[in-house]
């Protein structure tokens, strides 16, 4: 359960600015659609969703082996994002090769003394030889939902993790990064507000006239920007991953 949910979350915003209790003609409808639309796709892409998930010989696309690239082509499944949007790869790596479809990877340890240690002895030699032969597998991400793999078993298969777009529902937030959604949702409701309703000296709610005094949200744009910019410098976009052994 999010530690706000998305009702709970825009009356906060509301409530920070000072609008509330006041009948703008903004619906909550359409500062929500702003919401999903602007600040939580700029925090998404600055702190991602991340999923985990495994690929293997039946997520190849054609043609799955491009050789002027010597790239594999994978696509990512359905499954693991749904309605979202990928918008990065995180990691790629090897959980286990398919041996029947790759070189170096010996066959058949049977139970007899002598086949183990034959067995044994070819592990060590084929280790031998792919330390030598063999490079590190890298990706690339084809957008919206291929992964090209390079230098990888021909038949393997891989840990993924990737970043996608935040639910709208906000369930997938983390409960300690709702203080920086809060913080950039705010200003660009200020930003939306202004522009929208600058135009407007009074607001006429039937019992007469309200002063909007939206001069405070002129520089609400310009804060967000400079948000943004301090979250880009100070944080690291390419999600680096730590692995604890």
């Amino acid at each position: 359960m999010p530690l706000y949910t998305s009702s709970e979350f825009l009356r906060l915003i509301k409530s920070d600015i000072g609008i509330k209790d006041i009948p703008l003609p903004v619906d909550d409808n359409e500062l929500y659609q702003r919401i999903n639309e602007s600040a939580l796709k700029e925090f998404s892409v600055r702190s991602p969703r991340r999923e985990k998930f495994t690929i293997g010989n039946d997520d190849k696309i054609p043609p799955s082996y491009v050789t002027s690239t010597n790239a594999l082509r994978y696509r990512i499944p359905k499954t693991v994002y749904w309605d979202a949007e990928v918008l990065m790869v995180i990691k790629v790596d090897v959980a286990r090769p398919l041996g029947y479809s790759d070189l170096y990877v010996p066959q058949g340890m049977w139970a007899s003394p002598d086949s183990v240690l034959s067995s044994l002895a070819d592990v060590r030699i084929a280790a031998g030889v792919a330390s030598a032969m063999g490079r590190a597998p890298t990706f690339n991400f084809v957008v919206p939902d291929i992964i090209e793999l390079y230098n990888g078993w021909s038949g393997g298969i891989y840990d993924v993790e990737i970043g996608i777009t935040h639910d709208p529902s906000l369930s997938t937030i983390s409960p300690t990064a709702f203080t920086h959604l809060r913080e950039l949702a705010t200003l660009d409701v200020e930003e939306f507000l202004y522009n929208k309703l600058k135009r407007l000296d009074n607001l006429d709610v039937g019992i007469g006239n309200i002063q909007l005094k939206i001069d405070s949200w002129e520089n609400a744009a310009s804060e967000k920007k400079q948000l943004l910019k301090e979250w880009d410098e100070d944080g690291n976009l390419d999600i680096d991953t730590i692995s604890f052994f």
